[in-house]
């Protein structure tokens, strides 16, 4: 399948200027199915190789790489429907094994019994060694045709001189991403076969479904359980709080600990901003109070690059040379072929461009997490009527780019201007506050102690505000599968840009606390 947006949503195919001419073009680019062939020629060669001689082989193949059952026509899908039912009760799949589960539920008639499967079987001459070309034809064929029906409504929105090029670009992008995700169709699964696809996982030793990934910050783990595949987590609070530090740190944790490849999309920063922020966080023990006025800071490290560059002397050598820039050079090594930094663009970065990012590395690393910041600046095309519609958008988007990737995506929330007046931010202060409170499956809001300290409680003490300025706390507000509503607190470390990952249940009371009570 030839790219025509890349990973930043670049119009590799030209399709700003879609026409006739180049439609047919890029369509050659999508298909190894002859144009020429239509699909009834295609269903009965394929499926007359597979009743020439059927095995588990053939099926499992036709099932796990070719076009979903609805796809095809009626009364072929009864004999294919057949082989798959065989192949999900573990049963030797062969000529008697098929019709006798076709014959089972009166489908044998209606299929065109002996006579059309012998028509079928005997009219073609192409082998079983053939069989995986026909599979993936039949299922470019399905793309091929979901991507003219693609191309037809394009040329249309094209011809609206109101129309941003990059709509359609955008519009056609997400078709054939779909439709190369699902063979052209979207195919409803039985319980069965979903009890058949975990069985032949956990039998491999995979079950990409259940793993859940710890963050790195032991209290919030054990409260949430991890971040689970398919999960939108958000991460909200008031600008200032540690929104991004917090995130970079989970990112950077699960890169470190092995459990996935991390792409961080950053629409306010680029790459080197953030990886300047590594360097004094792996320069500490984040779990320590003792080495960290010898830690290195961001004005250490831009001196060490402007030294670096004055001496002619590359910034890792100069690094090697003392006994924190080993440290940092060394934890590095363990995790800096698994975080990418990536900045988000205005125009190109949407949620295709990101679908695709996430598409691509699950292809060459296997388990993936997302991480997106902010959730408000994700582009959106054409610009809806207002904001609370496009952030609708933009979060059923990154929830649905979770369901269809089985990846957790975590997401930084912006506040609205009604949250950073607010004592207190809850998650109905965020910008977009409907929509994100029902898609998000975990919520989290940052608040600076120091602020929301209730200061009728006894524990309340003016002398200790420092020592709360030192916290922030991170209430859990929403949880579909576990605790919510809890406060828990991490001590902030931002002159390395930091927290302590091993925090702890809020012991003061709080304000608004009458809100966990209703």
């Amino acid at each position: 399948m030839v790219d025509s947006i890349d990973q930043t949503g670049q119009d590799t195919l030209g399709l700003n200027e879609i026409t006739e001419n180049n439609a047919e073009e890029i369509n050659k680019h999508i298909t190894v199915a002859p144009i020429g062939v239509d699909q009834l020629t295609l269903e009965r060669e394929l499926i007359g190789v597979l009743l020439k001689k059927p095995s588990v082989d053939l099926v499992r193949m036709l099932r796990e790489f070719g076009p979903a059952i609805g796809s095809f026509t009626s009364r072929h899908r009864l004999v294919i429907h057949a082989a798959f039912n065989c192949l999900l009760a573990s049963e030797d799949i062969d000529v008697g094994s098929i019709q006798r589960r076709m014959k089972e539920v009166d489908d044998w008639d209606k299929f065109g019994g002996s006579e059309y499967w012998t028509e079928l079987a005997t009219g073609t001459d192409t082998n079983a060694e053939e069989f995986p070309r026909l599979v993936h034809a039949m299922r470019d064929y399905h793309v091929r045709e979901k991507f003219r029906h693609t191309m037809e409504m394009a040329l249309g929105m094209s011809k609206d001189s109101t129309r941003d090029p990059q709509t359609v670009i955008n519009f056609v992008s997400e078709e054939l991403t779909q439709a190369v995700a699902s063979g052209g169709e979207e195919r409803p699964q039985s319980v069965a076969e979903i009890m058949h696809d975990i069985h032949q996982e956990t039998e491999r030793g995979e079950a990409t479904l259940f793993k859940n990934y710890e963050t790195g910050f032991d209290v919030l783990d054990h409260a949430i359980s991890g971040a689970a595949a398919r999960e939108l987590i958000l991460i909200g609070g008031a600008q200032g709080v540690g929104k991004t530090i917090m995130a970079v740190q989970m990112a950077r944790n699960m890169a470190l600990s092995g459990q996935a490849h991390c792409l961080y999309v950053c629409y306010e920063h680029d790459p080197l901003y953030l990886f300047k922020r590594l360097i004094p966080l792996e320069s500490i023990d984040p779990v320590s109070a003792t080495p960290f006025d010898q830690g290195l800071t961001e004005r250490d490290v831009i001196e060490g690059i402007e030294k670096a560059r004055e001496g002619k002397v590359g910034f890792v050598d100069l690094l090697k040379n003392s006994h924190r820039g080993k440290m940092v050079l060394d934890r590095l090594e363990d995790y800096k072929d698994k975080l990418f930094f990536i900045k988000g663009n205005s125009i190109k970065t949407t949620i295709q461009a990101l679908r695709r990012m996430v598409l691509e590395a699950k292809a060459q690393y296997g388990n993936v997490v997302l991480f997106v910041d902010y959730l408000q600046k994700v582009p959106v095309f054409p610009e809806p009527a207002t904001e609370d519609e496009k952030i609708t958008f933009i979060t059923q988007g990154l929830k649905d780019l979770a369901l269809s990737t089985d990846i957790p995506v975590f997401a930084v929330v912006a506040a609205d201007r009604e949250g950073l007046k607010a004592k207190r931010m809850h998650i109905y202060h965020l910008r977009g506050s409907s929509a994100i409170d029902y898609e998000a499956d975990i919520c989290l809001i940052l608040n600076d102690k120091s602020k929301i300290i209730s200061k009728s409680n006894i524990v309340y003490n003016p002398s200790k505000m420092t020592e709360f300025k030192r916290w922030v706390i991170c209430t859990i507000e929403k949880n579909r599968t576990g605790q919510k509503m809890v406060d828990l607190e991490f001590q902030k470390q931002f002159k390395y840009f930091c927290f302590d990952p091993n925090g702890r249940l809020v012991q003061e009371t709080l304000i608004d606390e009458k809100i966990y009570k209703e």
